[in-house]
């Protein structure tokens, strides 16, 4: 019992240090997307930290097969490279047992990746599909404003700058803003309003549409290159905004629930999305049983040293999945094939690399 705890603990800490490290480096990348995101206008900022920590369950999900199979390599190549598997055998901790352990550890950790992928992350994605519906997630003007650089309206038409924001993001110092003649109504060929403002701020009318209103500021109209342009002085000039909603990229099918996936298992992009549920899921535990036998060929090699097959495999073995995925979805392999194929490899592998072990084991003797 003791021994069993010992082993336990050595793949669960080496499992949440790997799948913790590896969170938080997806995170980072997914935070500067989404700012980036921010920066040309496409998502409002107050929906930002929403839309990262939406994304927190799936990565999890994703992250967690390679964890565990890396904390099954690292900790148990611990133990084979400092002679202490061997010991542990001595004292009567047979292979069967240590697959034995595996297999239960495997297989709880396959269930919290199964929950995550059939109603976790399924939820999840169908309230950031609400939310990007909302008007929480309407793209207003002044939450797209980033102090210091010039921004394009998404229709391509206005070119704002503001140059100072005051905290609550509310009102804009310094303003100037450039309209063509598509905005301004003007007739003229490349005709353009260009507004100087000292202040500016946004405001909604009776139907809920949005103005930014400019104060103390001038208007010049007028065509680039001609002499006929008017200056005008002003107290107030309010603005007509186009608003929007958040344009990431989503798949419906990620939203919908496993049931509703079942009941249209016959359209391939469903059946796709279903089988990637459970293949998550199934990678989980499939690699989780190669770890063993590959640790058993190479006892005494270098304790880092011996991941690098073992990556390249985690590397061959995902990749046939994304594509895998793609060919049901294009309709180039059927629903049927689907991606058990790939698992079906897998199994042979493992097969053959404990067939592997086992003859190593008997030359030995």
């Amino acid at each position: 019992m003791i021994i069993t705890r010992y082993l336990t603990r050595e793949v669960l800490n080496a499992l949440v240090l790997i799948t913790s490290i590896l969170l938080l480096a997806f995170l980072c990348q997914q935070i500067v997307r989404y700012m980036n995101y921010a920066a040309v206008g496409k998502i409002p900022t107050n929906v930002l930290f929403q839309l990262v920590s939406f994304e927190v369950p799936y990565l999890l999900a994703l992250l967690l097969p390679l964890g565990l199979y890396l904390g099954i390599l690292l900790a148990y190549g611990k133990l084979a490279t400092q002679c202490e598997m061997s010991i542990l055998q001595m004292c009567g901790f047979s292979n069967q047992r240590l697959m034995y352990l595996t297999v239960w550890i495997a297989f709880i950790v396959s269930m919290i990746v199964l929950a995550l992928m059939l109603w976790v992350n399924p939820f999840i994605s169908a309230k950031r599909q609400q939310m990007m519906e909302s008007n929480e997630a309407t793209l207003h003007l002044i939450e797209t404003l980033i102090p210091g650089r010039f921004q394009v309206s998404p229709d391509g038409n206005r070119v704002m700058y503001v140059e100072k924001l005051s905290r609550d993001r509310q009102r804009a110092e310094n303003v100037f803003l450039a309209e063509g003649k598509e905005a301004s109504g003007m007739q003229q060929q490349n005709a353009w309003k260009l507004v100087f403002a000292k202040q500016g701020y946004q405001t909604k009318n009776t139907s809920q549409e949005q103005f930014f209103v400019t104060t103390q500021g001038y208007r010049y109209e007028g065509t680039p290159g001609q002499n006929d342009y008017t200056i005008t002085q002003y107290g107030k000039y309010t603005v007509r905004m186009p608003t929007g909603n958040v344009h990431v990229a989503h798949q419906e099918d990620e939203s919908l629930s496993t049931s509703q996936l079942w009941q249209d298992y016959a359209n391939p992009k469903r059946a796709a999305e279903l089988q990637w549920r459970f293949s998550i899921a199934i990678s989980t535990f499939l690699l989780a049983m190669l770890a063993i036998p590959l640790i058993s060929l190479q006892p005494r090699q270098a304790r880092y040293l011996s991941l690098l097959p073992a990556i390249l495999v985690y590397i061959v073995y995902i990749n046939l999945l994304f594509a895998a995925r793609r060919w049901m979805e294009e309709g180039v392999i059927s629903v049927a094939v689907g991606m058990w194929w790939v698992h079906g490899m897998v199994v042979i592998l493992i097969a053959l690399v404990l067939l592997g072990v086992m003859k190593w084991r008997m030359l030995r003797r």
